[in-house]
């Protein structure tokens, strides 16, 4: 019986170690996602499953222009980060209605280690990326829409794969008026380039901390004559929303599935319970 009892301890330990210990997760701030990844709102940041899909870019979009640098913003909930760990991010951009990924970025976590942390990661103008542009056409109004993918691979810290992502439309200028937008703190400003157009591998951090700014998201049709009257017609409550692309139905099932995981939990644990009170 005290074997028993021992055993059922070791499976307690398991279970708490499991459910607690295995979350590593992080998302995009900018460009805006399909679902929030912040302090005050982390279901995005623990997306499991990858979140680009065959369905059409519609509703509001984060516009980016090909011509310049761009700021990406992650905010990093937990690290999964040791000594021996090499954990990765990727960026992807994948054409509206296409399954083929197109590499914008991939860099080790190197010394972003910390536990809810924010960085800034300085991408080179789009149009630096040839493979990209040979296998892109921009339509008569000069935009190509599609889906931006970060996927954090967290797993040689013990983690697992998660991602994030947000609608974009690459377009050939900007407005000359911007929208205001909102403004983000992040910790450090990191630069990775091989000055082809194909950034990868370590990054250079700068380690100053620095406001930028995160452009209000587009109407998918506004011109660049009239996208910023839009923008900020738009913008009021709206940053953020699931309702893109199919992404409410899939997080509501990984709502769902998160959900029964205590339930779970709870049950077996009451179970466990039990059979130690019946064993004395």
């Amino acid at each position: 019986m005290y074997l028993s009892k021992y055993l059922i301890l070791s499976l307690l330990s398991i279970m708490c170690f499991g459910r607690y210990m295995v979350n590593a997760n992080a998302g995009f701030m900018k460009p805006i996602p399909r679902v929030l990844c912040e302090e005050d709102n982390v279901k995005g940041c623990k997306i499991r499953n990858p979140c680009h899909n065959l369905a059409a870019v519609s509703g509001d979009v984060n516009p980016i222009d090909i011509n310049k640098v761009y700021e990406y913003a992650i905010y990093q909930l937990d690290a999964k980060a040791n000594e021996t760990s090499v954990n990765t991010y990727t960026i992807q951009f994948f054409k509206d209605q296409e399954n083929t990924g197109f590499q914008l970025l991939t860099f080790n976590q190197n010394d972003m280690q910390s536990n809810n942390s924010f960085y800034a990661v300085k991408m080179d103008p789009i149009k630096l990326n040839a493979k990209l542009m040979e296998n892109i056409e921009f339509d008569k109004d000069g935009f190509v829409f599609g889906t931006l993918e970060l996927t954090f691979d967290a797993r040689s810290g013990g983690g697992d794969v998660y991602y994030s992502c947000a609608n974009v439309r690459f377009q050939k200028k900007n407005s000359t008026a911007k929208s205001t937008g909102q403004k983000i703190k992040v910790e450090s400003t990191l630069t990775l380039t091989d000055g082809k157009g194909k950034q990868r591998g370590d990054i250079e951090s700068d380690g100053i901390a620095t406001e930028i700014v995160v452009p209000d998201l587009i109407n998918h049709e506004a011109t660049i004559s009239s996208e910023d009257i839009k923008a900020n017609d738009s913008n009021d409550g709206d940053i953020g929303q699931e309702n893109t692309n199919g992404e409410t139905a899939n997080h509501k099932d990984n709502s769902s599935s998160n959900l029964s995981i205590p339930s779970i939990f709870v049950a077996t644990l009451i179970s466990l319970i039990s059979l130690l009170a019946i064993g004395k």
